[in-house]
């Protein structure tokens, strides 16, 4: 009896002192936490300054982009992104001026960057004053220089070390960030094996709370095996954001600038052909000989239309681009609503409007039983699996019967669907690159301009997921999308 009690005593002296422990445990934790939160925020932070900093080269390549179209064109209404450039480069220097002093980039460096970037706009304006003056060949003249061509060069320089900065410091971040969430795992492994102790002392106190304890146990160390996932999977988020940025700016810069190449080549051609009749005209009658005159009407009634229909050609060409690009981006800003969906309601209306592309081709979409139900953003679903079934009817293999199957489940919060078809197949190298703006693989003989896929990806995206492909040539295709099986919960999960 006496030896009960006096373990009677001592057990709230262990519970005291276990109390103790587990409280420097707790603040150990907090202390590994708040370091874990600390450098995610930097590497953020990183990856966000580089992101400005890429789009201050966006706006002068805006701004170029319009200065020569107003230069081609004459008209008013191509001046509106330089202006719009114009008026935004400033407050968006000003806004990476001090981040990007924090990051070790030097004053000497900055005032660089803010002299080349205004060298570029002074020369970008006086070509335009000198169009607006009717000295056509003057402007010319001045972008023949190549200073304007040079600073950009430059400026992509230091834009190139700054995003060689900023990438080293995600690194460096992320390398501690690993470091915190192991320490972390361990003081909480630590607590835990504690925490086990002092319920096996004081189990005869305890017995009516193990039950609760153990749950508690168990949804902590679930917690502490998915928050490593969760962190890399972040930094992977970042990391693929910031290439997809780049790869991004440098696609709509090229693809914009084919056409006015065309442009300009074509002006070129037009102006030629405008000075052969020129001279023509200018002969007096006697001295027009039937060649003189071959040539000049040659010129009239082939060159000319020739080169107005490539530049017609060419602009429609740009006007489509742009206009492809304003709906990849309503699409992104775009507010979700989540609601409860069953998937296969959802597909089988997508399917009701393939209904007559079906019938025209013969190929049919089989839905598996059991398709889970969702709380996510109806339209973006539906836009997303419209592109995928429509696609898969596109690039069906005329050489059999297209058959497309749908099957999907709910696996640790996500819904996984799988839109199978066993069409033409897809070629390994082109497994990516699918997914990129404007960019489209295989024989280009369907009709498209290479945005669905990736309106579909940045869809998904916002819906929590993303979306992979598996296809081999000749065989068919399988695309993989997984995104928050409730909108609702990620996007709280998120906000926190």
């Amino acid at each position: 009896m006496t030896g009960r009690s006096a373990f009677s005593r001592a057990v709230p002296l262990l519970l005291f002192t276990g109390a103790i422990l587990l409280l420097g445990l707790v603040l150990i934790s907090l202390r590994f936490a708040s370091q874990t939160q600390k450098g995610s925020e930097e590497a953020l932070e990183a990856a966000r300054l580089n992101n400005r900093a890429l789009l201050l080269v966006n706006l002068v390549q805006d701004a170029e982009t319009g200065q020569r179209g107003y230069l081609l064109t004459g008209e008013e209404k191509y001046l509106a992104p330089f202006k719009r450039a114009e008026a935004v480069i400033p407050q968006q220097f000003q806004s990476i001026t001090d981040d990007l002093a924090k990051i070790g980039i030097s004053e000497v460096t900055v005032n660089r960057l803010k002299r080349l970037v205004d060298d570029k706009l002074a020369e970008m304006q006086s070509t335009i004053d000198l169009k607006t003056a009717g000295r056509d060949g003057d402007a010319i003249a001045v972008i023949q220089m190549d200073a304007g061509q040079r600073a950009m060069d430059e400026i992509r320089q230091i834009m190139t070390r700054i995003e060689a900065v900023t990438g080293s410091i995600s690194f460096q971040r992320g390398a501690a960030l690993a470091d915190a969430t192991r320490w972390l795992l361990i003081s909480i492994a630590g607590g835990a094996v504690l925490l086990i102790a002092l319920v096996g002392g004081a189990v005869y106190l305890v017995a009516a709370h193990a039950r609760q304890l153990d749950a508690a146990r168990r949804a902590l160390a679930e917690q502490n095996e998915t928050l490593e996932e969760r962190i890399r999977e972040r930094t992977q988020f970042l990391e693929r954001a910031n290439r997809e940025l780049q790869s991004y700016s440098y696609i709509v810069g090229h693809d914009l600038r084919a056409p006015l190449v065309n442009i300009m080549g074509f002006t070129a051609e037009l102006e030629r052909a405008a000075a052969v009749f020129a001279g023509y005209m200018e002969k007096p009658p006697e001295g027009r000989d039937e060649l003189s005159e071959k040539v000049a009407r040659e010129a009239i009634d082939a060159d000319i239309p020739e080169a107005l229909g490539f530049i017609r050609s060419s602009m429609k060409r740009m006007d489509d681009l742009i206009n492809e690009i304003l709906k990849l981006a309503r699409a992104g800003s775009r507010q979700l609503n989540a609601e409860p969906l069953n998937l296969a309601d959802l597909i089988s209306e997508t399917v009701v409007n393939l209904q007559h592309r079906l019938d025209e081709s013969g190929a049919s979409i089989v839905v598996a039983q059991g398709l889970p139900q969702v709380v996510s953003d109806r339209l973006a679903l539906q836009q997303i699996f419209a592109n995928l079934l429509d696609n898969a009817v596109k690039y069906a293999d005329p050489a059999r019967r297209a058959v497309i199957r749908v099957s999907g489940k709910i696996t640790r919060g996500y819904a996984i669907i799988e839109v199978s078809d066993n069409g033409r197949g897809i070629a390994e190298r082109d497994l990516e690159r699918i997914f990129e703006l404007f960019r489209r693989s295989g024989p280009q003989d369907r009709q498209g301009e290479g945005i669905g896929l990736a309106h579909v990806r940045a869809l998904v995206r916002r819906l929590g997921g993303d979306v992979a492909v598996q296809s081999v040539l000749g065989q068919g295709t399988t695309f993989i999308v997984t995104f928050a099986a409730n909108l609702r919960f990620a996007k709280d999960r998120g906000e926190r």
